[in-house]
């Protein structure tokens, strides 16, 4: 039989459970209002300039683990504007890390920021050192086609690397403008293949790569291969109704 303090210590852990599960949704709700407020008025540039640079693609839950040094499932909590080299476009995305899936635990129940191609630049910033008419107040939302910007409140499975903003560049001098540092962001492995996102809603993940769901018909060995994947990490990591 349970004491009547351990019923009332049990009753209080659960008010403070559906405490903060009530602050986190209005604030998710209010990040989510001003966020929208700031693309209504955007003209959307549909994009598929999305640089690799080589990343190996994960075909599989082992190959996942092994090209990241964490593999997280977190929920977003906020897109903001951000900094980014000329030409370019990305968002600072903020994440708690509801659960480390492999790597150190350390870092679970933390926040995180992500760099995430896509999202707010002035049209110069965009079509800078490019023939085009001024308009340096004119705000545009790029739309990378391979790599969709995920809704803030939805749930989020990849694998991430720590970013080396030591190194000189321009889009690690994008990221230091950006409050990014060593011990608070990190960046995704794979942006274009290696998302699985689950809207507000969903009962499911899916593969964010909305143009590799389209390809599902042409069968080849890629889109299989990641069709499988997505299997595995509902099977696996999707826990129904949360």
């Amino acid at each position: 039989m349970y004491s009547v303090n351990t019923l009332k210590s049990s009753m209080t852990q659960h008010q403070k459970e559906t405490r903060t599960l009530r602050n986190t949704n209005r604030m998710i709700n209010s990040n989510r209002k001003q966020w929208d407020k700031q693309i209504a008025n955007a003209d959307v540039i549909e994009s598929n300039e999305l640089k690799n640079d080589g990343e190996p693609i994960a075909s599989s839950l082992e190959q996942l683990q092994n090209h990241s040094k964490l593999v997280i499932e977190g929920t977003v909590y906020n897109l903001q504007k951000m900094n980014s080299p000329k030409n370019m476009a990305y968002t600072k995305v903020e994440l708690h890390i509801d659960k480390v899936i492999s790597g150190d635990k350390d870092i679970q129940g933390k926040r995180i920021y992500l760099a995430m191609a896509g999202g707010l630049v002035s049209f110069d910033h965009w079509y800078a050192n490019m023939s085009k008419p001024k308009d340096f107040n004119h705000e545009i939302l790029v739309n990378i086609e391979e790599a969709p910007l995920p809704k803030i409140g939805s749930k989020i499975i990849t694998g991430v690397i720590p970013n080396v903003i030591d190194e000189s560049s321009e889009y690690n001098d994008a990221l230091k403008q950006s409050g990014f540092t060593i011990n608070n962001s990190y960046a995704i492995s794979n942006q274009q293949y290696n998302v699985w996102i689950k809207n507000p809603g969903k009962k499911k993940y899916v593969l964010n790569n909305t143009k590799v769901n389209k390809r599902a018909a042409k069968n080849n060995d890629l889109t299989k291969a990641l069709q499988k994947l997505t299997d595995q990490i509902n099977k696996k990591y999707n826990e129904k109704g949360r």
